[in-house]
């Protein structure tokens, strides 16, 4: 297994920017699934995390330079949810942004931050620490 090790956290760095995007996938079966095959638990959770907030800053910098066009032509159906949540954004942009790991919900409020322009360091830190304490919850126990 050591000669496919790197391939194999190369794979989940894919799968959980995938997951993360508008792309529907459930990352949280792989990185059990790694816990499980034997990974170690920092290497999978630090790569999880990664891929995974990469994936959803992708969206974030879609809408974020995107703007409006953007969403009405490739989005039209979260137009209504976005314009909703914008002025709530505006306050509460950090709790909105560590909460963008939520499914279903959570690609709405990456492209409603970018939409918004919510900060960019701001988005970026609230975005990793949800998607850190996230996986973490998965990983911890098989450290245990």
């Amino acid at each position: 297994m050591a000669e496919y090790y790197e391939y194999g956290l190369i794979g989940l760095f894919v799968v959980c920017f995938m997951a993360s995007t508008l792309y529907p996938l459930g990352s949280e079966a792989f990185v059990v699934g790694f816990m499980a095959m034997g990974f170690e638990p920092l290497a999978v959770w630090a790569v999880a995390s990664l891929g995974n907030t990469l994936g959803s800053l992708s969206t974030y910098y879609l809408a974020y330079f995107g703007g409006y066009k953007m969403i009405m032509r490739f989005f039209p159906k979260v137009w209504d949810k976005i314009s909703t949540l914008a002025p709530k954004i505006q306050k509460y942009g950090f709790v909105y942004a560590f909460f963008v790991f939520l499914p279903f919900v959570g690609d709405v409020f990456a492209l409603a931050l970018g939409l918004v322009r919510y900060r960019q360091i701001l988005c970026v830190l609230g975005i990793a620490l949800g998607k850190m304490a996230r996986y973490a919850l998965l990983v911890v126990p098989f450290v245990l």
